[in-house]
């Protein structure tokens, strides 16, 4: 049996024919159980997908970008957008035995809003930066953010840890490269299909199924309300633990 094997009915016939074996659906399943097979839900990822070799180098250079943050030498930012809306996640939770699951909104469309966060893991307090609009982030806006990110928040050499994604890319932002780094601020672009390196997923992961609860879903303002606060307190009252 493979590592991921769905349809146990189909070992029925395979073992009479070359087993000389007559078992039922059910036996077999026993049998799974007891060689250590469990049925549960299968993960989608685009690991498959990535140069492992540009992978791991991009995992040694953070680790040395960090160990020189921890000696004082540049700030290392972790950067992504995140989208916050009525069409909540469907965290797990703990709830009564026998009483109706706890409902969350399901709306589509208009509504909610996109936040682009700066976030420094490996400092003291953890601090981020958020920007919010209503709408998408597109090359001009995310370019601008970048720039109130250089004169409000770095002070020495300070890089950036993003993805591909094409407004990070875009001629606007390559065209900003050289007046950002004249001010101590670079770009470190991570291989494609690696988002485990950009350590802000975590944060917006514990963000949309720790940290708001389905209350803060009820109306658009009360969510508008609490990612507000959420993202204000990050690093004080709410804080990651790396191991």
């Amino acid at each position: 049996m493979g590592p991921a094997t769905q349809q146990l009915r189909l070992f029925v016939p395979r073992l009479a024919t070359e087993c000389g074996l007559h078992v039922s659906v059910r036996t077999l399943r026993r049998l799974a159980r007891a060689l250590g097979y469990a049925w549960k839900r299968c993960r989608r990822s685009l690991k498959a997908r990535r140069d492992e070799e540009a992978f791991s180098r991009m995992q040694a250079r953070l680790r040395r970008l960090h160990r020189a943050e921890a000696r004082g030498h540049v700030a290392l930012v972790y950067v992504d957008e995140c989208r916050f809306s009525r069409h909540a996640p469907v965290p797990y939770a703990w709830q009564r035995r026998g009483v109706p699951a706890v409902p969350l909104p399901a709306e589509r469309g208009a509504g909610g809003q996109s936040v682009l966060g700066f976030w420094q893991p490996g400092a003291a307090g953890q601090p981020l930066t958020a920007y919010t609009l209503a709408g998408a982030w597109n090359a001009e806006a995310f370019a601008a953010a970048v720039d109130a990110f250089v004169t409000e928040r770095v002070p020495g050499p300070t890089v950036l840890v993003l993805d591909n994604a094409s407004l990070h890319r875009a001629t606007r932002v390559q065209q900003r490269r050289a007046a950002w780094a004249e001010k101590g601020l670079s770009l470190c672009f991570l291989p494609a299909y690696s988002p485990e390196l950009n350590k802000i997923e975590l944060l917006w992961h514990r963000c949309k199924h720790y940290w708001l609860t389905p209350a803060d879903y009820g109306c658009e303002q009360t969510l508008q309300q609490r990612v507000a606060y959420v993202l204000a307190n990050v690093g004080s009252e709410y804080t990651v633990t790396f191991g």
